[in-house]
């Protein structure tokens, strides 16, 4: 067994805490559609990326989990969105550490947050939302359309985003030497 680096812990636990941070009031906002745009991802995603995809699934895990018990909102924690959770931290790691490893860095980090938008915030979100009845009665296909503009812009945004930090994220968990 891989012995865990004390280090390694460590960012975990802040990519976690800075997920449920960003999960909260003053940086999510929330739409009609029953949609939230939120940037609680990227630091799922940075994790995921620097970590592997272990420590992504179970640092988005823990995230859902904390952020759920601490809002003050009437939505109790439900374990269709903790799989959503875990495959966001999951999926990601997988595709940029075996899928992708060849690619340059920006398509590589594309090419792995990409199709996880696509299936989990774009499908699954919707999916599950129809399922629990909080889409407001739109049908499935119709709500899936509206929040394919959210996905696509906010898939742009955590690209950008994922792009500019990771170096540093991969220099700070190398200890300051090549990134």
């Amino acid at each position: 067994m891989k012995r865990v680096s004390t280090r390694q812990l460590t960012f975990a636990a802040m990519f976690a805490a800075l997920a449920v941070v960003l999960s909260i009031y003053p940086f999510t906002f929330y739409l009609p559609s029953g949609s939230r745009i939120t940037f609680r991802e990227i630091p799922i995603y940075l994790c995921s990326f620097a970590l592997g995809p272990v420590w992504g699934g179970l640092c988005s895990f823990i995230a859902d989990l904390v952020g759920t018990l601490i809002t003050s909102s009437a939505n109790a924690w439900n374990p269709l969105f903790a799989l959503n959770a875990v495959l966001t931290g999951v999926l990601p790691g997988l595709l940029f550490r075996l899928v992708f490893k060849k690619q340059k860095q920006t398509l590589r980090t594309a090419l792995s947050i990409i199709p996880v938008n696509l299936l989990v915030s774009l499908f699954l979100v919707t999916l599950w939302l129809h399922v629990l009845h909080f889409d407001g009665g739109v049908p499935f296909w119709a709500h899936l359309l509206l929040r394919l503009l959210l996905v696509a812009v906010m898939t742009a945004v955590q690209i950008l985003a994922v792009r500019m930090l990771y170096p540093l994220v991969d220099k700070g968990l190398n200890g300051g030497k090549n990134a």
